[in-house]
């Protein structure tokens, strides 16, 4: 027989033998499946999402005219629908019962495995802008601190999370294109690990935009993609919160947090303190001037 490559299949294109043996339950209970395809996929989109956000980025910082930011809407916008999808995929979830996720939750959450444990879930946040060393927990036991890095089981996971605390999110990388735009007094950032603080120069910025759309209508765009953007992400962790409190009510979390508590504090965090918090003042500023007589 012939020693050349093997014929091309669906099958073998996309990994299927190995992406359908994945799931491997540990329970007997029928309803385990369906939580294991859920997070998988969950990954699966993360993976996709950051991979956007990191072409998104790279096309900003690169870019030196309005026009040039036109390829990171086509990225932003698909996102922002990754980002609708998963809130979507929660109503999945809502059908399994307290008691058919108590078969079986044991399991999930045995030898310490949360969520928190997410790598990619965590380079997707630090992607978006929202960056932080440490989590803040109320426990059974009092509140508490852990380490973003300290969640990590391998060094490459650690090297993964410390690449992507370092690296320009998408919102540095809008606002060093916007400053290269002309705008007066927008600074470069020098710390990309820290959380991105409001700018009054990057807020004049905004605003001279949006109060003149025509005469910036990519940046206008731009502005209105990244709004998208956090949106869906607010939305996201909203409905992650009302999933949990419908499935497992107030009971702690696999990770030793408070379950709900920790979900509510983290969805509210968002409205307190935005991603993007120069487009949502601009808003606030628009619709007191249209208001005003």
């Amino acid at each position: 027989m012939s020693g050349g490559p093997e014929r091309n299949t669906y099958g073998r294109y996309l990994q299927l033998d190995r992406l359908l043996s994945a799931q491997q339950t540990s329970t007997s209970s029928d309803d385990e499946l369906l939580f294991i395809v859920m997070h998988q996929s969950h990954e699966l989109w993360f993976k996709l999402a950051i991979h956007e956000l990191e072409c998104a980025t790279k096309a900003l910082l690169a870019g030196t005219s309005g026009k040039d930011c036109l390829m990171a809407f086509k990225r932003l916008s698909r996102v922002s629908e990754i980002e609708r999808l998963l809130i979507r995929s929660w109503d999945v979830l809502t059908t399994l019962t307290p008691d058919e996720f108590f078969l079986f939750r044991e399991t999930v959450g045995r030898d310490g495995a949360s969520g928190f444990q997410s790598v990619q879930y965590r380079i997707l946040e630090f992607r978006l802008g929202l960056k932080y060393r440490a989590m803040r927990l109320q426990t059974p036991d009092g509140e508490r601190s852990i380490a973003v890095l300290d969640q990590t089981q391998t060094p490459a996971e650690r090297a993964m999370i410390e690449a992507a605390l370092a690296a320009p999110s998408i919102y540095d990388a809008t606002v060093d294109f916007i400053a290269r735009q002309g705008f007066a007094g927008i600074s470069a950032r020098r710390d990309y690990a820290a959380r991105y603080e409001r700018s009054d120069a990057v807020f004049a910025a905004w605003r001279r935009v949006y109060e003149d759309r025509h005469e910036q209508p990519e940046l206008y765009q731009l502005g209105e993609k990244l709004v998208d953007l956090e949106d869906a992400f607010r939305r996201w962790r909203f409905a992650h919160l009302a999933t949990v409190s419908r499935v497992i009510g107030i009971t702690p979390g696999t990770g030793g947090s408070l379950g709900l508590q920790y979900l509510q504090a983290a969805a509210n965090q968002l409205i307190a303190a935005p991603l993007y918090p120069e487009l949502w003042e601009v808003r606030d500023a628009m619709f007191s001037r249209a208001r005003t007589p």
